[in-house]
């Protein structure tokens, strides 16, 4: 038996060169996110089979700065930085299989390779862009502190094209917990080619849930999203805004665990 090791390649004698860490990852977000009504027909179109979209067609955009430290290696986060902090836009769906409400990611932008890679062993459809999030320092004289009234921005871009805006202006604080979770649930589909045509293609459902998932300093806002649908290497018609439903900022952190529920499996 080889002796290589490693999460996933690249493999080698001590698996130190494998590009993504093992799980559990503990991971945090410093987020922006709009809920928003689509066009059922065709959103619907964006779910793998067994997922249905939530009744009243509720999507989502969210940016976020994001932080990562994988249990294996938890002095990352100062031994190198770069290893542990992510920028992140998601374009996703609320829905429910069998009943159990969750939300699906349908398009994940991100700024490193191995939150990338990770995101395709676990089922997000993950692509590289570069993101930016309105940062508020409160010691800047002409952004102060949080508070009503402020305006936040994310943005999403790849291969120098504008791809997502999404905007708050905050209103009011509200208590720890109470953004509306969907039961901390995320559905993935994992779609892996074959190089062979001897081998089956294979796609994935699987539910995760975050564990010891938890919600702090959250606002509520009047919110907005713009949505580029002639972006180069996009397919993102079934997500324009049709109403705003609802918007906030907040910080958020859970653990994700390789402990995900297989829920079908289809070969192509």
């Amino acid at each position: 038996m080889s002796t290589l090791r490693g999460f996933g390649n690249p493999l080698s004698p001590t698996g130190r060169a494998a590009l993504v860490d093992p799980p559990p990852h503990h991971i945090s977000a410093d987020a922006i996110q709009v809920v928003y009504r689509v066009d059922p027909d065709k959103a619907r179109a964006y779910l793998p089979d067994g997922l249905e979209l939530h009744p009243d067609a509720l999507a989502y955009a969210y940016v976020a700065d994001m932080v990562k430290v994988s249990e294996s290696q938890p002095d990352q986060a100062w031994v190198e930085p770069q290893a542990s902090q992510y920028q992140e836009g998601i374009l996703g769906l609320y829905c429910t299989y069998q009943g159990q409400p969750g939300r699906f990611s349908a398009f994940i932008w991100v700024s490193e390779d191995w939150s990338v890679v990770f995101g395709h062993y676990m089922g997000f459809a993950k692509k590289q862009g570069l993101i930016h999030k309105t940062k508020i320092q409160p010691a800047n004289p002409a952004l102060g502190p949080v508070g009503p009234g402020t305006r936040l921005r994310g943005t999403v871009d790849r291969f120098s094209h504008r791809i997502f805006n999404v905007d708050i202006q905050l209103t009011e604080k509200i208590d720890d917990d109470a953004i509306p979770s969907h039961g901390h649930r995320v559905y993935t589909y994992r779609h892996i080619p074959s190089p062979s045509p001897d081998v089956a293609d294979q796609r994935q459902l699987f539910a995760l849930d975050l564990d010891r998932a938890t919600t702090i300093d959250a606002w509520r806002g009047t919110g907005g999203v713009e949505i580029k649908t002639d972006a180069f290497n996009e397919d993102l018609d079934g997500f324009q805004p049709l109403e705003i439903v609802d918007a906030f900022t907040f910080q958020r952190g859970w653990t994700t665990k390789a402990g995900a529920t297989l829920l079908r499996e289809d070969h192509a």
